[in-house]
């Protein structure tokens, strides 16, 4: 957003992170001169606008209110693009949408080509955040949409539609557990696990699993990225715990198996099309999240006729 201070977007994702070192990241510009743009607008200031900690960086009391107001400049400025984009009509247009990684391949790509074919003039912006920074990337007015895993309790969230999936087993074809119905999390105790680890969502789900089902997993070994985890699986490394989500276009092209799991307790896994409640869509933005409507109801029917 050129119009927008870029110390004012500098200083937002610090905040959000805070940490010097993922703004950058994030933003795919030189530590040093983000660095640079804080300093000089602390010395602009007259205040120090961060604690510069051992652990990362802390808003201090007057990072604070500038926060506070940042963040309204953003979502302001952010709504009057909006509406003069729909001055212009859909003929063209940007929408960012946020989604986890679960979602990186045959959803996204099916999205990108529909949008394509319909209204070529809008600009589809996706960006891929650990599920746990979404909220935060929509209230600041960085994205515009997001479909979001289990957004639960979250008040300033609005949610659009929701598709559940089960979590189950993950097996290589042939494995006896591809042949069952369903299956009880003990499985883990009998056959090599590839343990989930945090952040993934299901590895407090697995740790819980473990404590109430007094079941230790036979572990081969743990991952934090599903996309290991599924090709360590095909390789017959072990068994893991997923939802059917996570192997979706997998299953469908027979390369993994998927044997639910058979328990009261857990409940399925939620992928919801979610906005900001306080914000105005644009009319680029209310189309796609028309089409992403379709789409989450056609992978929820998907996986009901499975």
């Amino acid at each position: 957003m050129p119009a927008f201070s870029r110390f004012l977007l500098y200083f937002l994702a610090v905040a959000r992170h805070g940490s010097i070192r993922r703004a950058s990241e994030e933003l795919r510009i030189a530590a040093s001169a983000i660095d640079r743009q804080l300093l000089q607008g602390e010395k602009a200031l007259g205040a120090p606008l961060f604690e510069r900690l051992p652990t990362g960086m802390r808003l201090t009391a007057a990072g604070e209110i500038l926060h506070a107001h940042a963040r309204r400049w953003h979502r302001d400025f952010a709504d009057v693009a909006r509406q003069i984009d729909d001055l212009k009509g859909l003929r063209r247009g940007q929408v960012t949408l946020v989604a986890p990684e679960a979602l990186t391949r045959s959803f996204l790509t099916s999205l990108i080509a529909r949008l394509r074919q319909t209204h070529p003039g809008i600009v589809l912006n996706l960006r891929i955040h650990d599920n746990t920074e979404i909220a935060s990337l929509l209230d600041d007015g960085s994205a515009d949409l997001a479909l979001m895993l289990d957004p639960t309790g979250i008040r300033s969230l609005h949610v659009r539609n929701t598709a559940q999936f089960p979590l189950g087993f993950v097996s290589p074809p042939g494995h006896g557990l591809s042949q069952l119905a369903s299956v009880r999390f003990s499985a883990c105790a009998d056959e090599p696990t590839i343990v989930p680890a945090a952040p993934l969502a299901i590895a407090a789900i697995f740790t819980r699993l473990e404590t109430d089902c007094a079941v230790t997993a036979r572990m081969a070994t743990t991952s934090n990225n599903v996309q290991l985890i599924k090709s360590l699986v095909a390789a017959g490394t072990g068994i893991s715990l997923l939802s059917a989500l996570d192997v979706m276009e997998e299953v469908a092209h027979g390369l993994l198996c998927f044997t639910p799991l058979a328990h009261a307790s857990v409940h399925p896994l939620a992928l919801s099309l979610v906005h900001d409640r306080g914000r105005h869509l644009s009319a680029a933005a209310l189309l796609v999240a028309d089409i992403l409507d379709h789409e989450l109801t056609d992978l929820a029917n998907m996986e009901h006729a499975r």
